[in-house]
């Protein structure tokens, strides 16, 4: 099969390049925006921006697009108008992809969506891909969502498939942002204030959201659906730490300070989005992945951390 991975010199892009073509059933075709970026493997490339007049670009030989390229997320957005930026990359850059695949006959468009677009936080009660989407406050969030229900309703006038994955919090090697930050804290062996921390999160591997997407590529009951992807095996906050400490060769130090007080004092710091996302409950059902595809996730999260540090 013919794959093109758009977003090739991101953390998710990259893996998927290395990933797929250690396939000998698969030929990989990776989107940069600068001729220099260079990929390992010798990986066959091709230089376009999603957001360019795509006219010349020619994707017949192309039979699945797994769109990972966009703006990504940023926690302090630094525009005055971060909604219009987000939409410029995340909806209109993806449909004008889209289209030009459409009509150039690519059988199947997958879109790396993201969690935000269900919430920031699940309390108890887990998302699922069939939840009503109402009130994006997050911009980048609502620009993922518009931009899959443009590609659910081009998929609907078009012969072209679509597939939306919505991953947790994405773990791997080379990963960045937050989770290298929390990777680095536990690393140092200091206390943490993390032991009242019992409040779980979903969060996925590169492992399993590459076999995921491998799954997706072909199966034919993946067709214009939406999915949920996480581990399956949700964990704490504390045993995160707990477990990157440990990976690591430290013990953690949690001190049991309550989520009311790392609130405030993270208020006081201007840090309250972190901690937030520290303190909050974010959990995901992925039932539908099990009983439509029959796929469960083959790495557990400690499995997936042991290959990510022997990496």
């Amino acid at each position: 099969m013919n794959i093109l991975i758009t977003g090739s010199s991101g953390f998710v892009g990259s893996y998927l390049c290395e990933y797929f073509t250690a396939m000998p059933e698969h030929s990989v075709l990776a989107q940069t925006r600068k001729n220099t970026q260079k990929l390992c493997n010798n990986i066959k490339t091709i230089t376009f921006d999603i957001n360019d007049d795509l006219t010349s670009l020619d994707l017949s030989s192309v039979d699945v697009i797994v769109h990972c390229a966009g703006r990504a997320h940023i926690m302090k957005e630094a525009e005055s108008d971060p909604l219009s930026i987000y939409r410029k990359v995340n909806v209109e850059g993806t449909l004008n992809l889209a289209k030009k695949a459409a009509k150039a006959g690519v059988k199947r468009f997958i879109f790396m969506s993201s969690i935000k677009v269900n919430g920031e936080v699940s309390d108890q009660v887990p998302f699922t891909p069939h939840d009503n989407i109402i009130n994006i406050k997050d911009p980048y969030g609502l620009s993922k969502y518009e931009a899959e229900q443009s590609l659910l309703n081009l998929a609907q006038n078009s012969m072209m498939e679509v597939v939306i994955i919505r991953p947790a919090l994405i773990y791997g090697p080379n990963v960045k942002a937050n989770f290298k930050s929390m990777i680095n804290l536990a690393a140092k062996g200091i206390p943490l204030p993390v032991g009242c921390l019992d409040n779980k999160r979903s969060m996925v591997s590169i492992y399993n959201l590459s076999d995921f997407i491998n799954i997706c590529l072909s199966h034919p009951l993946a067709k214009n659906q939406v999915f949920l992807i996480s581990d399956q095996d949700d964990i704490t906050v504390k045993e995160l730490f707990t477990k990157l400490a440990k990976v690591q060769g430290r013990n953690l130090i949690a001190v049991p300070i309550p989520r009311v007080l790392i609130n405030f004092l993270a208020k006081l710091l201007n840090k309250s989005a972190v901690a937030s996302r520290l303190c909050s409950v974010l959990i995901v059902d992925t039932s539908k992945n099990i009983e439509l595809l029959g796929w469960r996730a083959p790495f557990s999260f400690d499995e997936s951390l042991k290959l990510m540090f022997k990496k």
